[in-house]
């Protein structure tokens, strides 16, 4: 049986798409960085590298400060897990992940970030998600033993003007023996 084309689309069966310039004027526009430093990925690093670390005993560490740029402080719509969270809670916020997260970071006499692979990218209009894989070394109050772990980490970024934000943070952890953790951190 022969159908022809002008009838399928009469009868509504297929449409033809909003000619290409009414595409473009109806999409976000996403400003962010495809790639150097501000880019996903890049700022995925720094987070883990520049945000979390805390390489001097009894440093001071404020979240906000270390941490606030890559959050979307604004969004109703956020969902932050960290399996070593309290209570393995999810903040629905970036305040309430910063209430989760301060006060412990505050206590470690030190903490350690290494980036171990990744990270892995996939950017679509004003979405992006990364994924790599961290070594973290917490050395908390004297006398307490050392916590090193292994992370998976994936953030969904929303370009926010001409900023990527975390919207989405899910981080998977295990524990790593004092050898391994000595191996990958050199101390």
């Amino acid at each position: 049986m022969r159908v022809r084309l002008s009838s399928l689309i009469a009868a509504g069966t297929i449409t033809l798409a909003a000619p290409i310039a009414a595409q473009a004027q109806s999409a976000p526009a996403a400003q962010c960085a495809a790639s150097g430093a501000s880019s996903a990925p890049e700022l995925h690093k720094e987070w883990i590298l520049v945000g979390w670390d805390k390489p001097v005993a009894g440093q001071s560490w404020n979240f906000r400060e270390k941490l606030g740029k890559y959050y979307d402080w604004e969004a109703d719509d956020v969902a932050l897990y960290d399996d070593m969270a309290p209570d393995h809670r999810i903040a629905r916020s970036a305040e309430e992940y910063r209430a989760l997260w301060e006060r412990s970071f505050q206590a470690l006499r030190r903490a350690h970030h290494l980036v171990l692979d990744g990270p892995e990218t996939i950017v679509r209009g004003d979405l992006a998600t990364t994924t790599l894989e961290f070594a973290a070394r917490l050395e908390p109050a004297e006398g307490q033993p050392i916590v090193a772990i292994r992370a998976r980490s994936t953030l969904v970024w929303r370009c926010t003007g001409a900023a990527w934000k975390i919207v989405r943070e899910h981080n998977s952890t295990r524990r790593i023996t004092p050898d391994e953790s000595e191996r990958l951190f050199g101390f």
